[in-house]
């Protein structure tokens, strides 16, 4: 630590945002001037952070910096997301006096952030917020991103439309940022795995067209057949590609459904290889498959830059920002097989091969530190900006 140092906190809950997060957590833990701290508690405790962190932001795992608000969380309806939820405001009300940060960094629209960002506004921490302004209407993380907007005090944002929609709910122009999406950086500089890595890493032979498979609960239908979506999907997918690797869900009710159904699965097709993630080999796999099917925002902001074709299966990313690689699809078997034999057919694989994303080139995380360094100078109040020309 040098003259003029800063504390910055980072909290992660899931690989959802911590994948995304490593870059720009990799270029705070590299800063002379930041004293990192990574908070945690809804799927790590301090020793699975430190193991996953070792995967995929090593120069992070420094001893005495990772805490967890409260331990991980056992089970998933919407009376244990309350309950766990006080438990990270909690810890939250406990842990953040002690470390007195200069600013918390957060990552997107999970449900998690509605029990640990406002314990930092009401502390008077600044809050530095990744991908805000984004559009998922299948989801209910859409009115979590929402809220956690208007709580934070810089945006560092992944698109212009996305700016435009911050700027829209009231925020000054000078708090918004677009940065670029920073889970771009993990794949500017990498390669595909060869099929002779993939067959190591998989166990399995590798029968080409391979195919990236995860799907989510969509949280925002109320009461949905998630098993029958997710069993139609799956098997959709295993009839048209040689070899599959499925990865698990996020934390979201539903959830284990949908891993009862990958489990079933994966006893009676020995070409579906069901891993819980891919971890610092997502790059490198990404680039490696022929095609990215589910309902993950990996397929729609990730894959355009492997220039890999991704299928949008069904409403969970409804309303957000594609390059010319996804194709959506309706749930079902039919309209996911349709949709994945336009994506691997000579078309959908030139529209994939000539995308540009529209999330940015791989640079974000510098960005996204500049930021963070500055955000605690920029007061405590926040003006409502009003649209020029807009109805009033």
């Amino acid at each position: 630590m040098t003259q003029g140092s800063r504390t910055v906190a980072v909290f992660v809950g899931t690989r959802a945002d911590l994948g995304p997060l490593s870059p720009v957590i990799s270029a705070l833990a590299d800063d002379p001037d930041v004293e990192l701290h990574i908070l945690t508690g809804v799927a790590y405790d301090v020793g699975s952070l430190a193991s996953t962190l070792q995967d995929v932001a090593p120069r992070a795992r420094t001893e005495g910096r990772l805490h967890a608000l409260c331990p991980p969380v056992e089970h998933l309806d919407p009376h244990a997301v309350v309950r766990h939820g006080a438990r990270l405001a909690e810890g939250a009300a406990r842990l953040l006096p002690e470390l007195r940060p200069d600013t918390l960094v957060v990552l997107g629209d999970r449900w998690e952030l509605l029990y640990v960002v406002p314990a930092a506004f009401l502390l008077g921490i600044p809050v530095v917020h990744l991908h805000g302004g984004e559009v998922t209407e299948g989801a209910v993380d859409e009115r979590v991103r929402h809220a956690v907007t208007k709580l934070a005090d810089q945006h560092c944002v992944a698109s212009p439309d996305a700016a435009r929609r911050v700027r829209q709910m009231g925020e000054p122009a000078e708090r918004v940022h677009v940065t670029g999406a920073p889970g771009l950086d993990r794949l500017a500089s990498s390669t595909a795995l060869s099929d002779a890595e993939l067959a190591d890493l998989l166990g399995v032979p590798v029968l080409r067209p391979l195919a990236l498979f995860t799907y989510h609960p969509p949280t925002a239908e109320g009461e949905v057949p998630v098993a029958q979506w997710a069993s139609e999907a799956l098997r959709a997918t295993l009839d048209t590609c040689g070899t599959v690797i499925a990865t698990h869900p996020g934390l979201d009710p539903g959830r284990e459904e949908i891993l009862a159904v990958l489990e079933q699965a994966a006893l009676e097709h020995p070409e579906l290889v069901v891993v819980e993630s891919l971890g610092s080999r997502y790059p490198r796999a990404l680039h490696a498959v022929d095609v990215v099917v589910g309902n993950s925002s990996s397929g729609i902001i990730e894959a355009a830059s492997a220039h890999v074709p991704a299928v949008d299966v069904g409403e969970r990313q409804r309303g957000r920002l594609r390059g010319d690689n996804v194709i959506h699809a309706a749930e079902g078997y039919d309209a996911v097989r349709a949709a994945i034999e336009q994506a691997l057919s000579p078309q959908g694989r030139a529209a994939a091969a000539a995308a540009d994303n529209p999330y940015g080139r791989g640079d974000a995380a510098a960005r996204v530190l500049a930021v963070v360094r500055r955000a605690p100078t920029g007061g405590r109040t926040k003006p409502f900006a009003e649209i020029e020309g807009a109805d009033r």
